[in-house]
């Protein structure tokens, strides 16, 4: 082996390593995240509490007042969670179509627009902000898609499920439906792992339902 090789190893660990801690870090502070890497400076105490409380909760039902910024920090929300966690799958539903789609167009119009470093963890050349297969990719296999609240999404499988406008959606196909798409994992590849400790990390990083309406 000659010495530029060892050096050259030693210094993807020390790569590796501060990427664990830095994503560690994040994953824990996302409202610090949303400023440090989004550089998105903007938000107000209040939504930062918000952004805080989706993460910590395992349901969180939210009945907003005009201009708290409903879509928009829901929108925010999930594209942390498809950055800090790769693999993830968000899916946004509603009562009809053009609702699940609006937060997909605040991330077109505005989080894109304010965020360099967001655009670039997203694979623009395969994502569609409308239509029937309105669906954003991101580079590191995360991605949000919109469906319909129907019998006919009953084959869809999600991580985070956002409910937008719930009051709208029966009672029946939220139970039977749409609460279906969770019941897979985010399944990180911990190949170091024995099957115990890989049970222990998965029980961390339980699937989120999200229940959105204005006042």
């Amino acid at each position: 082996m000659m010495a530029g090789e060892n050096n050259t190893g030693s210094r993807t660990q020390r790569v590796i390593e501060g990427m664990a801690i830095w994503g560690s870090y994040y994953r824990a502070n996302i409202d610090i995240f949303v400023e440090d890497y989004l550089q998105i400076d903007f938000l107000k105490w209040f939504q930062k509490i918000l952004l805080v409380m989706m993460d910590r909760c395992r349901v969180f039902v939210w009945i907003a007042a005009r201009g708290m910024g409903k879509s928009f920090l829901i929108a925010l929300f999930a594209v942390i969670r498809c950055i800090l966690y790769p693999g993830t799958k968000v899916v946004i539903t509603a009562g009809t179509r053009g609702q699940s789609i609006n937060v997909l167009e605040k991330i077109q119009t505005e989080l894109i627009k304010r965020s360099k470093p967001l655009e670039n963890e997203i694979d623009m050349s395969e994502s569609k902000f409308s239509g029937q297969d309105a669906k954003i990719l991101f580079k590191n296999s995360s991605y949000i898609k919109v469906v319909t609240a129907s019998d006919n999404a009953r084959s869809n499988r999600a991580n985070i499920l956002i409910v937008d406008e719930f009051r709208m959606v029966k009672k029946d196909t939220v139970d039977t439906v749409l609460k279906k798409f969770l019941t897979s994992r985010r399944m990180p590849p911990y190949k170091d792992l024995t099957e115990e400790e890989r049970k222990a990390e998965y029980a961390k990083e339980p699937n989120k339902s999200f229940f959105l309406s204005s006042a």
